[in-house]
């Protein structure tokens, strides 16, 4: 009926409730002594054992939803967390039956997951373990749910709450390993909205997610990169040194996983390293470049499409003041040179190619100078008629190269002026024969 007041409707609810628990069980829940609170709990666990071998399932549903509309939902914190230890003993006294009951379970406790008290966030956390203790693989089918309220934690201050949420993070991350039902695509998306978090907890705590993920066999994390792989490079310039050796080292299994790949979409991750070889931060950069000579020679012909990129972010790193880092590039610059010669020329956009080598023909540094002249050598070998179409943006650099001070340039450049002008006699001769 319309017009009752809140206060009515609530009596109307607390009265509900006691028809379905003992008054002493629901006063005890909501005690300030912990020990009160948990023995009311276990009397909640054996009445629903009860209710349960007499296959009473609404009277259990119609506990768990006053337990969440009610205490749940109370204005005392000692109240909510009895409300949560009495929604963990509903899932105990279950049994195998508490995963059918998971959608009238885990929303009040996931909500307590971010209750301005850290004792009752933690009592969440308690609550949300043996619940997925019990129910194991069918938290599976909620787990996008589970991992945000998870993710919550990760960045909570208190270390009670965080020593909770480790426990309940190895124990979801077992539940996932080991079951048949896990949807990665489903749950990709949602790890992808959280990977550009600054938290350092919160970056571990995803870094330690893909790292599980990945040590599953039947699992394609490959096929979902390009979701994440920004997202980790970003966490290798972070300040704490423990989580860049953690990325590294996730890094590092991803690239062997993609070595070991039937299928792999490039172009994303060819673009992801392509803009942290760039990067003001040393680590990321060197990682970057030590990617490309492998990433190189496992895509073969499939990364021809976007090589210029590639080779310009090379060229670039090759006169970096870091002997690693100038040897990374030396390493992709000989793959991907290889590659290019030996590929055939309508697999590759020759315009760009010359267009990324000219500008690096105008380089101050030499060994950037020195690379990109024996690009121009290889290519006017491999195909000169392409490369004298295209001819009008290399003259002026390779003039200027010959005003180096490096003989080696000098000479490289002359070399590579005569081949073009002697093509270029050959190509008229032939128009006018």
């Amino acid at each position: 009926p319309t017009g009752r007041s809140a206060d009515q409707i609530k009596a109307q609810a607390s009265s509900h409730l006691m028809s379905l628990l003992p008054a002493s069980t629901i006063r005890a829940l909501g005690q300030k002594e912990y020990e009160k609170r948990k023995q009311a709990a276990l009397e909640v666990e054996a009445h629903v054992r009860e209710l349960r071998d007499a296959q009473q399932y609404e009277k259990i549903n119609a506990i768990v939803k006053h337990l969440a509309l009610e205490l749940a939902n109370s204005a005392q914190a000692h109240v909510r967390k009895g409300a949560l230890h009495a929604l963990s003993g509903t899932a105990i006294g279950l049994r195998q039956h508490a995963g059918q009951m998971l959608p009238q379970l885990l929303p009040p406790v996931l909500s307590a997951l971010s209750d301005p008290d850290p004792r009752v966030r933690y009592t969440a956390c308690e609550a949300l373990y043996n619940i997925a203790k019990v129910a194991r693989s069918s938290c599976v089918a909620h787990i996008n749910e589970i991992f945000d309220g998870l993710f919550k934690l990760s960045a909570d201050t208190d270390v009670q709450v965080q020593n909770g949420m480790q426990l309940l993070d190895r124990l979801m991350k077992d539940v996932v390993t080991e079951s048949e039902a896990f949807d990665l695509a489903a749950f990709m998306p949602l790890l992808g909205e959280r990977i550009y978090v600054s938290n350092p907890f919160s970056r571990q705590f995803l870094v330690g997610w893909i790292s599980t993920l990945g040590s599953v066999p039947d699992l394609d994390l490959v096929a979902h990169l390009p979701v994440f792989l920004d997202g980790l490079f970003h966490m290798l310039a972070d300040a704490n040194r423990e989580i860049r050796t953690q990325t590294f080292d996730a890094l590092n299994q991803l690239l062997r996983e993609i070595g070991e790949a039937e299928e792999v979409d490039y172009a994303p991750l060819f673009h992801v390293l392509v803009t942290h070889c760039s990067s003001r931060d040393k680590f990321t950069t060197l990682t970057s470049l030590s990617w490309l000579h492998p990433l190189i020679s496992h895509a073969q012909a499939l990364m021809l499409p976007f090589c210029a990129p590639v080779l310009n972010a090379v060229l670039s790193s090759l006169s970096h003041p870091e002997e690693e880092l100038r040897e990374a590039a030396a390493r992709a610059d000989t793959s991907l040179r290889a590659l290019l010669h030996q590929s055939n020329a309508a697999q590759f956009e020759m315009g760009t190619v010359l267009h990324a080598l000219a500008a690096h023909l105008s380089s101050a540094y030499v060994p950037t100078l020195l690379a990109a002249l024996q690009w121009v050598h290889m290519l006017l070998l491999k195909n000169a008629a392409s490369v004298l179409e295209l001819a009008p943006q290399l003259w002026p650099p390779l003039f200027k190269c010959l005003g180096n001070p490096s003989e080696e340039v000098v000479r490289l450049a002359l070399e590579a002026l005569a081949k073009m002008v002697d093509g270029r006699d050959q190509h008229s001769a032939q128009h006018s024969a």
